[in-house]
């Protein structure tokens, strides 16, 4: 409920958008010649998101790698880069082919792998000048060293990077465990291997306590790293890597020992940033457009065309997010292409306030899974939609 409720106070502050249809000379239309639901990027709002988090890194002496599965999209990669086509980071193979194949260089795939993703793996380390794959478990690292060099024609290694749980327990070694440094052992005395990398991901960050969490990242990997060096591992070339977008967004004091970052969500943010503290409700650069499909005053409810199908199906308890401009409102459910809104204090709802065909832009609760719901995100200049972004969905959608 404290949840909710922060959420509705939050909508109520926000700077409404400019009418549709206003707009510019940029020769853009409005978002109500849009079919809906439809998925929209303010650009200056994500511009100056990817500009922030680039500065923190720099403040932080560490390199920026992020993460782009929450657009999947060239352009929204290109804002976090600064421009630069290389040292981003993929949660699916699918992801890594489509950068790969836009010109990206030095891509890490964040997800451990398993057997039947090794030949594509393989692939994609011999289009690339570095690109690296993840394991936390023996089993996944023995079908690397079985398939061999990635590329014997250049007689390559595979570029191992090492999960390391820093108290998320999804994935990752234990710093401590002794299985842990085995595993590193292991890895550094393969001919067709190479260990690159430490990486975390303070996913419980998510839950509250994100300064905590952000210590624990860099104390996690700094711990294993002291270890791999008494044990008599070189880690001369090892990069270390933290960052959730709530570390990153509010980070430790310092990250002395690590060499980058990799948040994500953080460029598009999303009703969950905001309720963590991440960012403020003016820094929310996305926004799911649904339109009004009928009135029952009976039930005191409004029925849009929004459903989990296109938008994110969590934060059920905070309505999915929060209505830009109407914290009257909120979403009482989510069917499969309809969604059921009601009053969110209980009183009448004003039915001549939202006509019939009328737009409502949701704050999502989750915009990761809210824009992969959609092959193009529209983006948004002073208002006024002057292009699109393709998402991965637009050209190739063969699995993960």
């Amino acid at each position: 409920m404290e949840g909710t409720k922060r959420l509705q106070v939050l909508s109520a502050h926000l700077v409404p958008a400019p009418a549709s249809g206003s707009g510019g000379g940029n020769g853009g239309k409005g978002i109500d010649e849009l079919r809906t639901p439809c998925c929209v990027v303010d650009h200056a709002v994500a511009s100056a998101n990817a500009a922030r988090m680039l500065g923190t890194a720099q403040r932080l002496g560490c390199k920026l790698r992020p993460h782009v599965k929450s657009h999947k999209t060239v352009e929204g990669a290109l804002l976090q880069t600064g421009g630069v086509r290389e040292r981003i980071v993929v949660s699916t193979l699918a992801e890594a082919s489509f950068f790969a194949d836009a010109g990206f260089d030095d891509i890490l795939y964040a997800v451990p792998i398993t057997p039947d993703k090794v030949p594509q793996a393989a692939a994609l380390h011999a289009q690339l000048s570095k690109f690296q794959v993840m394991v936390d478990h023996e089993v996944q690292f023995d079908a690397l060293a079985a398939y061999g060099s990635p590329d014997p024609a250049a007689q390559a290694q595979w570029a191992v990077c090492l999960m390391v749980d820093c108290g998320y327990h999804r994935d990752g070694v234990d710093p401590a465990a002794e299985e842990s440094l085995a595993l590193c052992q292991k890895i550094t005395s393969c001919s067709s291997a190479r260990l690159c990398s430490l990486y975390t991901h303070g996913g419980h960050s998510y839950g509250g306590g994100v300064l905590a969490a952000g210590e624990a990242e860099r104390d996690a990997l700094l711990l294993l790293k002291s270890r791999m060096q008494t044990a008599g591992i070189d880690c001369s070339r090892l990069t270390v890597g933290v960052g959730s977008t709530p570390t990153s967004s509010q980070p430790p004091a310092h990250l002395d020992g690590i060499d980058e970052m990799h948040p994500g969500n953080y460029v598009i943010n999303d009703a969950m940033q905001v309720a963590l503290g991440s960012c403020g409700p003016a820094d929310v650069a996305v926004r799911v457009l649904t339109r009004v499909l009928g009135h029952y005053p009976k039930n005191n409810m409004l029925l849009i065309d929004l459903g989990w199908t296109g938008a994110s199906a969590q934060g059920s308890a905070e309505g999915y997010g929060y209505f830009d401009g109407h914290p009257e409102l909120k979403i009482a459910t989510l069917k499969q292409e309809a969604g059921e809104v009601e009053s969110a204090t209980g009183a009448p709802i004003d039915f001549d306030k939202f006509p019939i065909g009328s737009i409502l832009k949701l704050v999502p609760f989750h915009s990761c899974a809210s824009s992969a719901a959609h092959n193009k995100l529209h983006v948004l200049q002073d208002g006024v939609v002057s292009g699109q972004w393709q998402t991965i969905r637009a050209t190739r959608f063969d699995g993960w």
